[in-house]
C-alpha cells in the first residue's frame, strides 16, 4: 500500500524554476488513486457483502448524490465524504470520530461511527 506522500510525488513535475510543482489535473488523480486505495484497503478487511462492488460504483453514487444534493445535511454529508479518508483514525478499535468543515463560511462538526461491518457511517453534523 502506498503512503500519502508516494501517490503525490508520482505526480509531480519541476516548472521553469527547477521547483516541483503539481498541476491540479495532477492533485484530482492522486486524490482518486489514494481514495480507491483507502476503498480496496477497507474492502479487504471486511469479508463480508459489500454495499458497493467497485471503486468506480461507489465514485458514480457519491456524483449521483452531488447533482442530487438538496438538503444542508446533504451537502455537508457530501463534503464530509469526499474529505473522509485523511480523518479515518489509525487506531483499528475506535468506534467513532469527528472531524470539522467549513462551507459557506460557516464551521460545521461531523460525526462518524464504525458500522458493525467495520465501514465508517456518517452519524450527523453540528454547526460550531
Amino acid at each position: 500500500m502506498k503512503r500519502k506522500e508516494q501517490i503525490l510525488d508520482s505526480y509531480y513535475s519541476h516548472g521553469a524554476d527547477g521547483m516541483p510543482e503539481i498541476s491540479a489535473e495532477g492533485l484530482l488523480k492522486a486524490m482518486d488513486e489514494y481514495a480507491e486505495q483507502a476503498f480496496n484497503a477497507a474492502r479487504a478487511t471486511t469479508p463480508t457483502e459489500h454495499k458497493y462492488t467497485t471503486f468506480t460504483a461507489y465514485k458514480a453514487e457519491i456524483e449521483k448524490v452531488a447533482e442530487s444534493a438538496q438538503s444542508l445535511t446533504d451537502k455537508i454529508k457530501l463534503i464530509a465524504q469526499s474529505i473522509l479518508e485523511q480523518f479515518i483514525p489509525d487506531d483499528p478499535n475506535a468506534k467513532s470520530f469527528s472531524f470539522d468543515i467549513k462551507t459557506n463560511g460557516i464551521i460545521y462538526t461531523v460525526h462518524y461511527k464504525k458500522a458493525p461491518q467495520g465501514y465508517w457511517e456518517f452519524e450527523k453534523h453540528s454547526q460550531r
